[in-house]
């Protein structure tokens, strides 16, 4: 269940533009997308987009190749989400409602897990905690990646370090 003030604050629509200023990439949005370009496996990978929104990176990984699947629950943004995903056929991606605690998605069946969003609002470390264990639990281990800004966890590189 979303915690009304977040739903509150994202039902304002804020969210769709934030990352474009007058309309021009803000240096977040261009950062996060080249880390992406290094880290992400190669496209046709099947990428989840965790709290996605409405849709800001799902469109051009989209465009460049992946199979996107966003997840969000905010109902303003689906709605956004699939206006996106349908307004240019090159960035068609799938998108449904959904909690970051409890995915739907089975059992590494993604090749990577975006997670941008949820981190911020899961303030209680054990909600944190199964947000983390659920994106673990449906991205494929030989390549799965979970990523939000600042921090990023490769399963395949986390498992070398680690020895």
């Amino acid at each position: 269940m979303i915690d009304p003030a977040i739903e509150s604050h994202y039902g304002t629509g804020y969210e769709r533009s934030r990352l474009f200023p007058g309309g021009n990439p803000s240096l977040e949005f261009v950062r996060s997308m080249e880390l992406l370009d290094r880290l992400l496996p190669g496209p046709p990978a099947r990428l989840l987009d965790v709290g996605g929104g409405p849709g800001t990176y799902a469109a051009p990984l989209a465009r460049r190749g992946y199979r996107v699947h966003l997840v969000d629950p905010v109902p303003l943004h689906m709605e956004q989400a699939r206006q996106a995903a349908g307004s240019d056929p090159a960035s068609g991606f799938t998108a449904a409602e959904g909690d970051a605690r409890e995915l739907a998605e089975q059992a590494e069946s993604q090749d990577a897990v975006l997670l941008f969003g949820p981190l911020y609002h899961l303030t209680e470390a054990a909600q944190r905690r199964q947000d983390l264990a659920e994106a673990r639990r449906v991205a494929y281990r030989a390549a799965g990646m979970i990523s939000w800004p600042g921090m990023v966890y490769r399963s395949d590189i986390a498992a070398t370090v680690a020895g």
